[in-house]
């Protein structure tokens, strides 16, 4: 079983979703992530639809000057009502958004509180030159069982802060690109601490949008750079996923 712990289900196109059920999407299992508040009701309206899809309600840094604090108390009806969501994220920080990082930060800080009432893991979104997000994890936790850093690009040193807290680190399409700086963290970090993803449909391969059955080239790519046959990397990462996301 192939499981894409990060994508973008609830921004495809009708037509390709049917299209990609036709070519077998329903042997996988996906993670559906949303990024604003439409988004989210999608992905639950999906997760209702599809055993296969589980929703983790998101709100972007890009959609930080829309957060209302109105939206929480919708998250909190959402999660009351479908057990199939399994996360909060993509939430995270953003030096593209059009919003200050103050703001950014405000926001973070509201949806890891809704995480942690609701006893939910974080799945975070990081595009700093610096280790911002590390220290406003580390005011809400301990060690980082409950944490994923998804789309993984960072340096070695990032990698280590992560994994010295016992966080989750989730690499995506972007390994394909054999950025040394990627593979050498997908080199370097631990089977127990890893997942992969495609962030589909935005992260691009070869300037196409990519789907959620490109997640076979992650794995395949994974397994070389691991040095471990690849059936073997798809039991680890989906014993992983169960562990984190909690997964049935």
């Amino acid at each position: 079983m192939l499981i894409d712990t990060h994508c973008h289900f609830n921004s495809l196109s009708r037509n390709l979703r049917v299209e990609l059920l036709s070519q077998g999407l329903g042997n996988y299992s996906l993670i559906d992530s949303s990024i604003d508040r439409a988004s989210s009701s999608a992905s639950v309206s999906f997760s209702k639809q599809y055993d296969f899809i589980y929703t983790s309600l998101g709100f972007h840094p890009f959609c930080a000057k829309k957060f209302r604090l109105d939206i929480l108390a919708e998250y909190e009806k959402l999660i009351e009502e479908n057990k199939r969501i399994v996360s909060i994220g993509e939430i995270g920080l953003d030096y593209k958004a059009d919003s200050a990082l103050e703001e950014q930060e405000d926001v973070l800080r509201h949806f890891i509180q809704l995480a942690r009432d609701n006893n939910l893991p974080v799945v975070i979104h990081n595009r700093l030159n610096n280790f911002r997000v590390i220290d406003i994890l580390d005011e809400f936790y301990q060690d980082y069982e409950n944490v994923v850093f998804h789309c993984f690009s960072y340096s070695g040193e990032f990698l280590e802060k992560i994994l010295e807290r016992g966080g989750f680190v989730s690499f995506s399409l972007n390994v394909l690109r054999k950025n040394k700086e990627i593979t050498s963290s997908l080199k370097r970090c631990p089977l127990e601490n890893m997942l992969l993803e495609t962030d589909s449909p935005y992260m691009k391969i070869k300037g196409n949008s990519s789907t959620p059955l490109d997640i076979d080239k992650v794995y395949a790519f994974s397994a070389f750079v691991k040095e471990i046959e690849q059936k073997e990397l798809e039991k680890i990462v989906l014993s992983n996923a169960k562990r984190v996301f909690s997964l049935a």
